[in-house]
């Protein structure tokens, strides 16, 4: 006979589904950028994926301990009502759990099959996250089903050792996520430097649009480029404070300095500027912002075609 829903039944079934699919998702997205970090594609910028390993580090050192104590209330509250484990949102919520686990499982192998017979680069990258997809899949399946028809609700023997192995490797994922993205200190080094490259680029796109191609020539000083009508204020250095160096090397060339904590290699400006691109519809420059860990100079020359100068303001 089915028990009547009272609305702690219904909140302790949806905190404990909530917190299993936030759990694994986010378990799911760390993994995979961990692997995307430390197996990164030509051309890509290993660096680019750290504010999604922020995020699912944070999810899942929240969610997944809620989780586990969800749980265990739930379980203890079936421990004394027995009857509950027919409840109408327990056993739609079990239901949906095989379903999307199955469904996970069937499209993850599916991949891999297309992608084998397709002949398709099968790297050591694809199959690690293969791997991880359908052992999360297949756990969470074989932990609903055990759900579904089990009778007795103490936590056994087994239940514990499952629990603590699967909470070892949750926390395992987590220590490498925070090694692979750095401690906050060095988190907070590169946020500092990424606004610098920033505060370059707009002193550069400011000489290029606004000087350069209105007056002929750069600008002898930062000075020059401060203008009280569109609001354009000179950027400064976010931790110090102090201006950005600025030297004139001639009148189409120019070099900008600033002092850096961490290191950038990536050959291409993608740390979260946008590149200066030709307003007359040329291709978009790459611009090169690499850096060491000290006081990096950038020289800068225009090309006069790429950058015409508007020969009616001059």
């Amino acid at each position: 006979m089915n028990s009547k829903t009272t609305a702690k039944d219904f909140f302790l079934c949806l905190g404990v589904i909530i917190g299993l699919y936030v759990s694994a998702i986010s378990f799911l997205t760390l993994v995979f950028q961990i692997i995307n970090k430390i197996f990164p594609l030509a051309g890509e910028y290993a660096g680019s994926f750290d504010n999604i390993i922020r995020s699912s580090l944070a999810a899942l050192i929240i969610f997944f301990p809620a989780f586990i104590y969800i749980t265990f209330i739930s379980n203890k509250d079936l421990i004394v009502s027995p009857e509950k484990k027919d409840i109408w949102i327990r056993r739609w919520s079990i239901f949906l759990t095989l379903f999307i686990a199955g469904l996970t499982v069937a499209i993850d192998l599916s991949t891999l099959i297309y992608r084998f017979l397709g002949a398709e680069d099968l790297t050591l990258r694809f199959f690690l996250k293969v791997f991880f997809v359908l052992a999360v899949a297949i756990t969470i399946f074989r932990f609903t089903l055990k759900d579904l028809k089990r009778t007795s609700f103490e936590m056994t023997k087994n239940q514990k050792i499952y629990t603590g192995i699967i909470s070892a490797i949750i926390l395992v994922i987590v220590v490498l996520g925070i090694i692979t993205i750095g401690s906050p200190a060095a988190q907070r080094a590169k946020m500092m430097d990424e606004q610098r490259i920033n505060d370059l680029s707009s002193i550069q796109s400011q000489i290029v649009y606004t000087q350069w191609q209105n007056k002929g020539t750069v600008p002898a000083s930062l000075d020059a480029l401060k203008d009280p009508i569109s609001n354009y204020m000179i950027p400064t250095d976010p931790e110090t404070k102090a201006g950005y160096e600025y030297k004139m090397i001639s009148k189409n060339s120019f070099e900008l300095c600033a002092t850096f904590k961490t290191v950038a290699t990536t050959p291409t400006n993608v740390v979260g500027t946008k590149p200066v691109s030709n307003m007359y519809g040329a291709d978009v420059i790459n611009e090169n912002w690499q850096h060491e860990a000290t006081t990096t100079c950038f020289t800068r020359i225009i090309d006069e075609k790429l950058y015409p100068i508007n020969k009616n303001k001059i």
